[in-house]
């Protein structure tokens, strides 16, 4: 008797050519982008073409809840095919931009992929029909987790224009993006949920290009004038480090530093300390609160003084640092970074950004931390003085600055 095949699914098939020549006409292909978050998943998956043209208008838009919708009606979809077109003038709407001298792009942030709950190949098998379904020739970039290429960031748009356009100059005046995470809050329209975030509306602001709903854009809805950015305004702050005053001491003595993950500790110990007879201590380095105490022990043994740089928000915490100054008696001093929470959530996406991803984002949980556990440092510990320091902002580069100036 013959046995019965098992019928191949379409995301089975993908799953044997991953990367490489698709299905599609434009000679569309998919690729990797960037260094591996994990085995065999890139930061960034790309659909593109190395033959297409460059062109200087950029119709760009975001994917779920822009240009598609799912089926079944629940929140994310679940599977492949549970999607629909956001409105039946979508297809027509972007074929219409492509004969217009358009290239059509989509930018979608998928960090289900990283986080194991999205298979690489589901998504590829939908964006692909998606694009099929359009009939015109569509870059798609997908930032598969929470890195530096994950909108609002530019990092994905930069290298769309650098690498991916036939070095065409972007035309930004006559460039645009769409999407649906533009910050509007509940009921913006009778019965409308609030947005979950304004990322799509801060990534076309970071980029210098209009921005709209697909509201506005598919169906001629007028410009929703309620929204809320949702993150810190990078406008708030101006440089300030030529004010900054002197903070190390020639005779020998410890320092702990306070303040949030991500508030300037590390660069106030640099610029302040390492220059001098210090010995800068912290647990991104070496690892565990004990290898923080015993390197801080080594050093006072030398005659050198010592810089605790780590968030030390208990008493608890500090109480370490106490002890060895009164078995050494030396002088304490607490320096307390007062940097608002948002501005260090906005410093932390800054620094990941900075360093191209090699420093992942500290995740919320780790603010929480410090908020629960946090006492403000008082004399009463032991310390000797306790000083109140403002963020002292200083660009070292030009792209520093503007890194910092672009909505997180």
């Amino acid at each position: 008797m013959a046995t019965k095949r098992k019928a191949v699914t379409d995301a089975e098939k993908k799953s044997k050519k991953v990367f490489g020549e698709t299905d599609l006409k434009w000679n569309l292909i998919w690729k990797r982008i960037g260094e591996e978050l994990k085995a065999g998943i890139p930061p960034v998956m790309a659909l593109l073409s190395d033959t297409l043209e460059g062109r200087e208008k950029i119709a760009a838009f975001d994917i779920d809840g822009t240009i598609i919708k799912t089926k079944s009606g629940r929140k994310f979809a679940t599977g492949p095919a549970d999607w629909l077109f956001w409105d039946k003038s979508v297809p027509k709407k972007l074929k219409e931009y492509d004969e217009n001298g358009y290239r059509i792009v989509f930018f979608t942030n998928q960090a289900g992929v990283e986080k194991g709950n999205t298979k690489i190949e589901d998504l590829m098998v939908k964006f692909e029909k998606i694009v099929e379904s359009i009939d015109c020739p569509v870059f798609v970039f997908v930032s598969t987790g929470t890195n530096h290429y994950r909108k609002p960031c530019t990092t994905i748009w930069d290298f769309f224009t650098a690498k991916c356009n036939g070095n065409q100059t972007i035309n930004k005046e006559d460039s645009f993006f769409i999407g649906d995470a533009a910050g509007r809050p509940k009921n913006w329209a009778p019965g409308k949920s609030k947005d979950f975030s304004a990322s799509d509306r801060m990534f076309a602001a970071n980029i210098g290009i209009t921005f709209k709903t697909p509201e506005e854009f598919f169906l001629g809805h007028k410009a929703c004038r309620q929204f809320e950015w949702g993150s810190y305004d990078p406008s708030n702050i101006v440089e300030n480090a030529n004010a900054m005053e002197t903070y190390h001491k020639e005779e020998q003595e410890i320092v702990v530093m306070v303040g949030p993950p991500a508030s300037g500790k590390s660069t106030f110990s640099r610029r302040n300390f390492k220059d001098h007879n210090y010995v800068i201590v912290n647990r991104d380095t070496l690892g565990t609160a004990d290898k923080c105490l015993k390197a801080a022990e080594e050093a006072i043994k030398k005659k050198k003084s010592v810089v605790s740089d780590n968030t030390n928000p208990s008493k608890h915490a500090r109480a370490d640092y106490l002890k060895l100054a009164k078995k050494y008696k030396l002088p304490i001093r607490c320096i307390l970074i007062d940097t608002d929470i948002k501005l260090a959530k906005h410093l932390n996406i800054v620094r990941m950004n900075q360093t191209e991803g090699k420093i992942r984002r500290i995740p919320d949980v780790g603010y929480n931390v410090f908020k629960k556990n946090y006492e403000e440092p008082h004399i009463s510990e032991g310390f000797t003085d306790v000083l109140k320091v403002p963020i002292q902002l200083k660009f070292e580069t030009d792209r520093d600055r503007q890194l910092f100036q672009q909505w997180t």
